[in-house]
């Protein structure tokens, strides 16, 4: 099945998240940095995981979708929001971790106001940076607590700019030798 969007997912790239509705399925992304065969859960700490039968392609004009009941189930009513890269609106970077404090280059073009950041490879929660809690402070996408304060092991108490967003030690935005994927979302300002 083609979800016909209008957004050129396979030849600008991006990020589609998909989330039954009428069901307590999981919410998936998948994006073209990493493939369409491969998918994250933004509602648990799981890595990476490979199939088709969720995402099996990027279109010009939108994506198509498998036949896995998380995303096609017959009957069942479903949401995706398709975030295409474009400068001053949405970025993806892929990283490998170091364990030492660094920058990372993105594409933006302007001061991130979100950051989402997932490890690929191990069971690591999502660390959420946003611009209203500031790098002295980390969100957990999935979870449902207050924004944490953190010492330098997440952002290096560092605010992004329009060219580099900074990373600490903790294993949930930087372990050594981990596959990371970063989904930077412009400020609006």
């Amino acid at each position: 099945r083609s979800i016909n969007n209008g957004i050129d997912l396979s030849g600008e790239g991006g990020m589609t998240w998909i989330k039954g509705r009428s069901v307590n399925y999981e919410n998936l992304l998948n994006d073209t940095v990493r493939g369409a065969g491969n998918r994250l859960r933004s509602n648990t700490s799981g890595a990476s995981t490979t199939g088709t039968n969720w995402l099996s392609a990027f279109n010009s004009n939108g994506f198509s979708l498998g036949t896995d009941n998380d995303v096609n189930a017959n009957g069942t009513t479903f949401s995706s929001w398709s975030f295409r890269k474009s400068k001053g609106f949405f970025d993806i970077v892929s990283y490998t971790g170091n364990g030492a404090n660094r920058t990372i280059s993105h594409g933006l073009g302007c001061i991130p106001g979100m950051i989402i950041i997932k490890s690929l490879t191990s069971n690591q929660s999502w660390a959420v940076y946003h611009r209203e809690t500031g790098a002295t402070q980390y969100l957990v996408l999935n979870g449902d607590t207050t924004p944490a304060t953190v010492n330098a092991t997440f952002w290096q108490n560092t605010e992004p700019t329009e060219n580099v967003f900074s990373l600490g030690t903790n294993a949930q935005v930087n372990g050594n030798e981990e596959d990371y994927i970063a989904y930077v979302f412009g400020g609006g300002k």
